[in-house]
């Protein structure tokens, strides 16, 4: 007992003291030692010299490192978080604006949506549901083509809508932690602490930049490429009366392991590396060293797979491209007016809408002309954010669900992304109020003593004001954005936000 325990209390102090190729003999050496000890004060079977040496090896690796930042150094970092926080303040309220404008619409094509959605048939296409909001409910959703994956050879001719597979390497992973300490005058002491870990990742570390040069030595098989690939259906048949379009594949994510469909091994295309299964989920790639753990540089690979499935679709019936089956195109929002439009004129402007790209939509919601200069921030939000959560109904749900199912899964997902972007926004908003008192917060630590003490004080003042000042700006902003499409509801947000406003003064003024 007491043997394991001094092997225990020995290995890590090894693993600190010896590198990898120059001390070999040294590092047998105490290995032989610990072995003899071991068989010596026991009389049990000692442990081999390459057992103990390989448990030297996978000893944790800790190494420290410590700055010191000068007050003036700490003050010229205030300065650049307080560029910092005007940034965020000017990029906050572009995100807050589109996310509440955005959910305005959602919640005006939902309504609009409830009221006309027609619930149809998959077995043929009527054409007097063309561009019109359509319910087609649990058809089959059938793969009509060869799915292949981009780097291996494995390909499937049926009952394969989308095809992914997941490259991971073996590798060693630094892992850091930093402890800050106060320093008399104003400066700061940091200390970081680096660990490494052995460990299964998808994302490559370059290990040539590691604090701890031994570790440097990851490695991944040539011309192999780490990650996540996928490859959709170019043909999937929905029903007998239409066609799904690349938007709408994606949406599928009835996921499944593809390990029972494939050979007892699969070859990458390129450099013809061989991975042989190992159960059912992953292949491996191993060196030539294996003794039945994972080495460094070892590779594996796991398939899944989205077979054909019954499903239902939301979306705007459209033409499509062969005679006998139409498609779906995204259901968004027209300018109806007061008295609403004739069918005819609305399936047109339905139409017209659907046509137009997420980079269309970008632009027309988009500042022009002498305010795109002012509104630089608006338009740069807008561009990123427009192509993944452009304001229209256009989904694909795994299984048969009816037309209140739908609305209630759509209504659940836009409440997700609502409150999502508003806590990205509020803590940008705070965050950059907050980084704009970091000059002044540095000139309190200065002084001897009570610096540290009136810098903390006056951070927690600072904090509620930011916080105030935070709960003002967003529910001015959710206001603002539900007056152009629901006036009432702006109002009641109006109201509420005052008398929350009010409330958190008097508190404030009664402490």
């Amino acid at each position: 007992m007491h043997s394991r325990l001094l092997v225990l209390l020995v290995l890590p102090v090894l693993a600190a003291a010896l590198s990898p190729a120059p001390r070999l003999q040294n590092k047998h050496r105490f290995a032989s030692i610990l072995a003899i000890h071991q068989n010596e004060s026991t009389g049990e079977k000692a442990l081999s010299t390459d057992d103990v040496v390989a448990r030297v090896e996978q000893a944790p690796s800790v190494v420290r490192t410590s700055t010191s930042t000068s007050w003036l150094q700490r003050l010229q970092d205030s300065l650049t978080t307080f560029v910092i926080g005007l940034v965020l303040i000017v990029f906050s309220i572009p995100v807050l604006w589109f996310n509440e404008s955005r959910v305005a619409q959602m919640e005006s094509l939902i309504s609009i949506g409830k009221s006309q959605a027609r619930s149809v048939g998959g077995k043929a296409a009527v054409t007097e549901n063309r561009n019109w909001l359509v319910h087609v409910d649990g058809e089959t959703a059938k793969s009509a083509a060869t799915v292949s994956d981009p780097q291996f050879d494995v390909s499937f001719n049926k009952n394969c809508i989308r095809l992914s597979s997941t490259v991971e390497v073996y590798q060693i992973i630094e892992h850091s932690k930093n402890e800050e300490r106060e320093k008399l005058g104003g400066g700061k002491e940091t200390t970081t602490t680096y660990t490494y870990t052995e460990e299964w990742s998808s994302s490559y570390r370059d290990s040539g930049s590691y604090q701890d040069v031994s570790k440097r030595i990851n490695r991944k098989p040539q011309g192999l490429e780490v990650g996540v690939q996928g490859q959709d259906c170019s043909r999937v048949e929905f029903g007998e009366g239409f066609l799904l379009p690349e938007e709408l594949i994606g949406q599928c994510t009835n996921w499944r392991s593809a390990g029972e469909r494939l050979p007892e091994a699969v070859n990458t295309k390129g450099s013809r590396l061989e991975f042989k299964r190992a159960d059912q989920q992953y292949f491996y790639c191993r060196s030539s060293q294996h003794d039945g753990h994972s080495q460094l540089g070892d590779a594996r690979v796991s398939f899944r797979y989205v077979p054909d499935h019954e499903a239902t679709v939301l979306a705007l019936q459209a033409d499509g491209s062969e005679e006998l089956r139409d498609t779906f195109m995204p259901y968004r929002l027209i300018r109806r007016g007061w008295f609403g439009l004739d069918e005819d004129v609305e399936k047109k402007a339905l139409l017209k809408q659907a046509k137009k790209s997420y980079g269309d939509l970008a632009r027309d919601s988009s500042c022009t002309g002498c305010l795109a200069c002012l509104c630089c921030a608006c338009n740069m939000v807008v561009m990123c954010c427009q192509s993944r959560l452009a304001p229209e109904l256009y989904h694909l749900f795994d299984g048969s669900l009816d037309l209140d199912e739908c609305f209630a899964i759509i209504a659940s997902r836009l409440a997700m992304t609502k409150w999502c972007f508003r806590v990205a926004g509020w803590m940008m908003i705070f965050i950059g109020l907050y980084s704009l008192f970091a000059p002044f917060l540095t000139l309190l630590k200065v002084i001897p003593f009570l610096g540290p003490l009136a810098a903390s004080l006056g951070g927690w003042l600072i904090y509620f004001l930011c916080f105030l000042f935070t709960a003002i700006i967003a529910s001015a902003i959710v206001i603002v954005a539900y007056l152009f499409y629901h006036p009432l509801m702006a109002l009641v947000y109006g109201v509420l936000s005052a008398a929350a406003v009010t409330g958190v003064c008097m508190l404030a003024s009664k402490a």
